[in-house]
């Protein structure tokens, strides 16, 4: 404990001396991982000691700042959940290099701002949310993704409030054609995170949904059934399956004959409650 201590003190000292270099390093001593990185709980342990120990937010901001423009991985991760605990004091600053993190093209950096930003659009709702919704809007099929996975994160308080306006951030990517942000979507952010925390509200939004008649809507709408969660409401959902199976369009098709059959090798018992005939 007492060499814990004074790791954190000195990657605390190094950083404070611009010497992120020394300050990842320093770190490693409390144990790396397979890229030969700090461990998650390193890492997180290290942000709670610095939001801890620098109280002035000003010089937090600054060091947070100075770390994300730091080209290395960790430093960025760290970087991002440490502009999290400012948010309240610098919304604009913090809003522009989350945005800038999330086009990362290091994908574990991605998932670290995409939590940071879960969290801040959590406790900061109001405040954060317009910044969210426009990232859907973004050239950048990354800052597009992590609007996604934020709205899914701010999902799990399962507040009553942030249902609607969450969906109407996944709504707004549903004809997204890139690969990336169309595999984290339907399946991920919907499937197994949003229908989790707000089922009825969810299904409700598959009956307007539906009516899309864009191709990579469709697709997106039989993946959410793909997931472990949408499994358990596809004979619920039934009118909307129909719908999917009279779709004609080969991505279309292909989804929802994968989705039926994914979920009746799981629960073959499926088939007794449909009243559709499903190619096996």
């Amino acid at each position: 404990m007492v060499e814990t201590r004074k790791t954190l003190e000195s990657f605390v000292y190094q950083l404070g001396d611009e010497n992120f270099r020394g300050a990842i390093e320093t770190l490693k001593e409390l144990g790396t991982g397979a890229r030969n990185t700090p461990k998650s709980p390193v890492k997180n342990k290290a942000i709670e000691y610095v939001i801890s120990t620098v109280q002035d937010k000003s010089r937090l901001k600054d060091m947070a700042i100075k770390l994300a423009e730091f080209e290395d991985a960790t430093a960025k991760e760290i970087a991002a959940h440490l502009l999290m605990s400012v948010y309240d004091e610098y919304p604009r600053q913090v809003s522009n290099v989350l945005r800038s993190l999330a086009n990362d093209e290091n994908w574990e950096v991605r998932e670290w701002v995409a939590g940071a930003c879960g969290e801040i659009l959590t406790n900061h709702f109001e405040l954060f949310y317009e910044d969210i919704k426009s990232w859907t809007r973004d050239n950048s099929e990354n800052v597009r993704r992590a609007a996604s996975i934020a709205a899914m994160y701010a999902g799990k308080k399962r507040k009553e409030e942030y249902g609607e306006p969450l969906l109407d951030i996944v709504e707004l990517l549903l004809t997204d054609s890139n690969p990336y942000v169309k595999k984290n979507l339907g399946q991920f952010a919907i499937g197994d995170g949003l229908l989790r925390y707000y089922p009825s509200k969810v299904l409700a939004r598959l009956d307007k949904w539906i009516e899309i008649s864009d191709e990579n809507a469709r697709w997106n709408i039989a993946k959410i059934f793909s997931s472990a969660e949408g499994m358990k409401y596809i004979c619920e959902a039934e009118s909307i399956i129909k719908i999917l199976l009279h779709d004609e369009r080969y991505k279309v098709k292909k989804a929802i004959d994968s989705t039926l059959n994914k979920a009746i090798k799981k629960n073959p018992e499926l088939v007794n409650g449909l009243t559709i005939k499903v190619k096996q």
